[in-house]
């Protein structure tokens, strides 16, 4: 199990400089990678997370520093806080859901706020089996936006 290797006490030492609450980690293998999942106070959660999820994206990227360190095959790590990401997931897909319709409706494109690549893939994948529209990103670094498309056959 994954909690046995050194490196989750490595991670388990930098999430207790992050937070004076009492917390839970525990660790999953799945597919290629890693899942972490961290369960905290209600009231320390947001501060962990952070706005937009800035902080738990720098806690997965640290995490992701430590697991991977010294090895020849790069694992993705996943790291979750008190369920915020399935939160997250069902927030999108209901965005991505009110961007199709309202693209089918209007018969025009809907350019998305700013969200992360992982953010923008949700939405992707979420929408790559609707036939009435299609996503593509557009623009570079920061300032990649994802775009819900009518298909022609669909405004005609």
């Amino acid at each position: 199990m994954a909690d046995q290797n050194p490196k989750i006490d490595v991670i388990k030492q930098v999430v207790s400089h992050l937070t004076t609450s009492p917390f839970q980690l525990t660790s999953e293998t799945v597919d290629d990678g890693l899942q972490l999942t961290l369960e905290v106070d209600e009231a320390d959660s947001g501060a962990l997370i952070g706005y937009h999820g800035e902080k738990i994206d720098a806690l997965q990227l640290i995490s992701s520093l430590i697991w991977n360190q010294n090895s020849v095959v790069y694992a993705p790590v996943q790291v979750d806080i008190n369920g915020y990401r399935q939160r997250r997931r069902v927030a999108l897909e209901d965005l991505a859901q009110k961007a199709a319709t309202k693209a089918i409706e209007s018969g025009r494109e809907i350019l998305l706020p700013h969200l992360p690549s992982y953010e923008r893939r949700v939405i992707h994948m979420y929408l790559q089996n609707q036939t009435e529209v299609t996503t593509y990103s557009e623009g570079e670094g920061q300032d990649r936006r994802l775009v819900v498309r009518p298909n022609s056959e669909t405004t005609e």
